[in-house]
């Protein structure tokens, strides 16, 4: 018998309840597209971002425990990672700072866990810039994509909520070497998200730093051409830095524009996803004055 889709919905929020409170003694089995593994590139029709968010913590409870029972099965791990990026940015960046910061350090550093079990990867890690890129090269392939990834996602969002922090330059540029050392084996790794935020960083970093504005033009090309033009995030990311960087109010607020008139389920297998990145548009609308003062 077919379950009407309201009350559907309410058994999934049902369940959600009692795992997040009285039934713990139950194992959290998370609906279907709750998990948030990989928010950019696997299908998420949901377009219910508030349901999904009151899930991720106890998934992300399962994931530990999963971690404790067997700190071998990298998959896990990966999955960990990748799930900590998801509730960061879908859920807490925007809400709430310092657990969000809390939770991309948390995914960064289970990703790079694995990758610091390369010796020479491991003892440049702290060291320039050119032998982290030799590191890089040296020990890792296409099979280490994952957590090359994860690790840089993570560490790029997490660096951007304190720009003034000591060492986020440096944080910086390493993550977008990480990158695009991953563009390098994949150009299609990330649905286009690999550019976006290369693209984030050449448009922070000034110069003499690494960053250049045409370049990041170029990238976020890239990005729209390998997503399809179906994340509406990277236009929001474009938005908040290279059209800051360029101080073009009119492109900031015609991008942010672009991505509120886009119907969330245009990309039905990206609902979810664009759901978050509306909201994320919206909220800096709303808060343009604080780019662009003199507006």
């Amino acid at each position: 018998m077919k379950v009407p889709a309201g009350k559907a919905m309410a058994i999934v929020a049902l369940v959600a309840l009692c795992c997040l409170s009285a039934c713990k003694h139950m194992k959290f089995e998370p609906p279907a597209q709750a998990a948030l593994e990989d928010v950019f590139s696997n299908p998420n029709t949901s377009n219910d971002a508030d349901l999904l968010c009151r899930l991720m913590p106890a998934y992300l409870d399962e994931l530990d425990a999963m971690m404790k029972k067997n700190k071998y099965d990298l998959q896990a791990v990966f999955k960990a990672s990748g799930a900590h990026f998801g509730y960061a940015f879908s859920c807490l960046e925007d809400t709430d700072k310092k657990a969000a910061m809390e939770t991309y350090l948390r995914g960064r550093d289970l990703a790079l866990a694995e990758l610091r079990r390369y010796s020479f990867f491991d003892q440049s890690f702290d060291d320039s810039l050119s032998q982290f890129k030799k590191a890089l090269a040296y020990n890792f392939d296409k099979r280490n994509i994952q957590p090359l990834y994860w690790a840089a996602m993570n560490w790029f969002f997490l660096t951007t909520l304190d720009l003034n922090a000591q060492g986020s330059k440096e944080a910086l540029q390493k993550a977008a070497a990480m990158l695009e050392f991953v563009a390098g084996i994949d150009g299609g790794y990330g649905n286009g998200t690999t550019y976006a935020v290369l693209g984030s960083i050449h448009a922070i970093l000034d110069e003499g730093e690494g960053g250049d504005v045409e370049l990041a033009k170029q990238e976020f090309e890239n990005a729209a051409l390998y997503s399809g033009n179906s994340l509406l995030a990277i236009n929001v990311l474009k938005a908040r830095w290279l059209a800051t960087r360029l101080k073009d109010r009119a492109m900031f607020e015609s991008l942010l524009r672009e991505v509120l008139s886009t119907p969330t389920d245009q990309f039905p297998d990206k609902t979810f996803v664009n759901v978050v990145a509306r909201r994320k548009a919206q909220l800096l609308l709303e808060n343009r004055r604080l780019f662009f003062p003199e507006g």
